[in-house]
């Protein structure tokens, strides 16, 4: 995580010394391993560059901190790669996340300093009051400000988009702060690695400790820390081999063993199916944390190409793969997940809301419960850090009046669906945000994330926006566009109601992530009748006025197959200020018949 040096060397010598002392048992979880080929790795430009930390963007694109060029990179799903020095000399990058204002926000270990890259790579620097803090790992909070744990320094550090910096010191001396995330209580969450404790820091800089109860034989182990899909903080016992939990009361779950005796266990992150994934560094693997029947972990083993790689940090991908970081082998990762085998699905509508901050933004979700047994402890988490609250509540599904206690997980009866009303209080600007939820219910894993269908783009502003609640109608009603062969061509509908401010708006067509074989046009339409006002084209550039509502028609010309693939093969239709932020989205699966 820190660069690898004397201090990380001495740490592997003192993990393999007491290996011999430290049966990993298996007894608490169920194992699986998966083909390495589902990885491909990509080189970094520069030689021995040391990759660290690495963050999805704004643009679509993965950032990364090179620790040992002092430079920051950045490649694209496609896997070019593209490096930014850094103004400070030998400032050794460690940490970097994506800020609520689009730009990247990374620490300097050495320089003593946390930097901002724009997506265009400009740089900016803010010095740490502190001396010698050896800033470390960051994470956005629900303020709209950059949380940062200072290794050295002994604080946890907030730094405002504006540059402000302020810090708290932590009760315990020597706890070596190292990782900090924001947890689903609305709290800041790290974890201290000199004092086997986790920590718990209000946006208001209240600290409150909680002791690991895991017998260690050394100090430093409480290392890594990601928000799960239940609602809790894991982390990893780096030095004892296992993984945890903490709730956000501060109650530990007795911990795991790893799959793989002495693999290491020193980073974690939520991974881009809802799922915690971590970093067996001594064993060359990538596991993936289930759910287990009963209660407890599965874990799925994944094998690393490169030898002594060294995966260093993890990150959810634009793209629905998990990316990582290979210090040793100066690659950067790229894991495409098995598809879990779990019997929940969901989806949200409306797909995005855009709201001033202050406002609330409300949606509607259902989980679906496929198994032949009823479910428990069924509940939605908000898993991606926005400045932003949340609550959930159970609703009738044939009139959408609330039932049942907010935030309080409920049972979910075999094959049936369960509705709910869930909002987000937003408390900070920030910009157009797709937000992963997690449809969890005890002993499955959660609903595989779908952008578009069980997301929503969020986004918060500081003055009136558009607000445009966008629906799609089929031919069919089931949210399934059918085109007609390999070249025919499909069309849909979207029925619109701004409930925001007035504002111009240009409405597009696209298919996301995935490359498909189809051509997009729309028109703005007759409410009435269907008929489209002007002949189709890529883009409409209309006005949306308040309580307005608009519709719209989309053709899909094909010029080959595509396969029935709804996770991927969709079509988002987008509604974008003068500034181009997204204001409205909606989409629709697409296949050929």
């Amino acid at each position: 995580m820190l660069k690898k040096g004397g201090s990380k060397v001495a740490m592997r010598v003192k993990i393999i010394a007491l290996a011999t002392s430290m049966l990993a048992s298996t007894g608490f979880a169920s194992i699986a391993f998966a083909d390495s080929g589902s990885i491909v790795e990509f080189p970094v430009p520069t030689p021995s560059s040391g990759p660290n930390d690495i963050a999805a963007g704004s643009d679509g694109a993965l950032w990364f901190t090179e620790q040992s060029a002092n430079q920051i990179g950045r490649i694209t799903p496609a896997g070019v790669v593209t490096e930014f020095p850094i103004p400070t000399t030998a400032s050794s990058p460690v940490g970097i996340t994506a800020g609520p204002d689009g730009a990247l926000w990374f620490s300097e270990s050495a320089g003593n300093k946390i930097g901002r890259i724009t997506t265009d790579g400009v740089i900016t620097e803010f010095p740490i009051t502190t001396a010698g803090s050896q800033p470390a790992l960051l994470t956005p909070g629900p303020d709209g400000a950059i949380w940062f744990a200072e290794l050295h320094g002994e604080k946890i550090g907030r730094i405002t988009t504006a540059g402000v910096v302020t810090e708290f010191a932590t009760p315990t001396t020597s706890a070596g702060p190292l990782q900090v995330v924001q947890g689903s209580d609305g709290n800041l969450w790290f974890t201290e690695a000199g004092a086997n404790k986790i920590g718990r820091i209000t946006t208001a800089g209240v600290i409150t400790e909680f002791t690991n109860p895991e017998p260690t034989t050394v100090l430093g182990t409480t290392h890594a820390i990601a928000p799960g899909p239940d609602g809790r903080l894991y982390y990893t016992d780096a030095h004892n081999f296992k993984i945890g939990a903490i709730d956000t009361s501060g109650t530990y779950q007795t911990e795991v063993p790893i799959p793989t005796a002495f693999g290491g266990a020193e980073d974690i992150a939520r991974g881009p199916d809802g799922a915690v994934w971590f970093a067996e560094q001594l064993a060359n693997k990538i596991a993936r944390v289930g759910a287990a029947a009963g209660g407890g972990f599965s874990f799925t083993e994944y094998n690393v190409p490169t030898a002594a790689s060294n995966v260093t940090q993890l990150v959810a991908g634009p793209d629905g793969n998990l990316w990582f970081t290979e210090q040793d082998s100066n690659k950067i990762g790229r894991l495409t997940p098995a598809a879990s085998p779990t019997p929940l699905v969901a989806a949200v509508l409306p797909a995005s809301r855009s709201v001033q901050v202050g406002a609330t933004a409300t949606a509607f979700a259902t989980m679906i419960n496929t198994a032949a047994t009823a479910l428990n402890g069924c509940q939605i988490v908000p898993l991606s850090p926005i400045p932003a609250g949340f609550s959930y509540q159970t609703t009738s599904s044939s009139t959408n009046a609330l039932t049942g206690t907010p935030n309080t997980p409920v049972t979910v009866a075999a094959g049936a669906p369960q509705s709910f009303f869930i909002a987000f209080p937003v408390n900070a600007p920030f910009i157009p945000s797709d937000v992963l939820l997690s449809f969890d219910c005890t002993g499955v894993d959660p609903a595989q994330p779908i952008v578009g269908l069980n997301t929503l783009l969020l986004s918060g502003s500081s003055s009136p926006v558009p607000d445009v609640i966008a629906l799609v109608a089929t031919a069919t009603n089931n949210g399934i566009v059918d085109i007609p062969g390999a070249n025919g061509t499909g069309a849909f509908a979207v029925a619109t109601d701004n409930v925001g401010a007035t504002g111009a708006i240009v409405v597009t067509a696209d298919t996301g992530s995935a490359t498909l074989p189809v051509t997009l046009t729309l028109c703005q339409t007759n409410s009435t009748t269907g008929a489209c006002l002007l002949p189709p084209a890529s883009t409409v550039a209309t006005t949306i006025a308040a309580n307005e509502t608009p519709t719209f028609s989309v053709f899909a010309a094909g010029s080959g197959s595509i396969t029935f693939a709804p996770a991927t093969s969709r079509i988002f239709v987008r509604f974008k200020d003068a500034t181009g932020a997204t204001r409205g989205s909606t989409s629709v699966a697409v296949e050929t018949k």
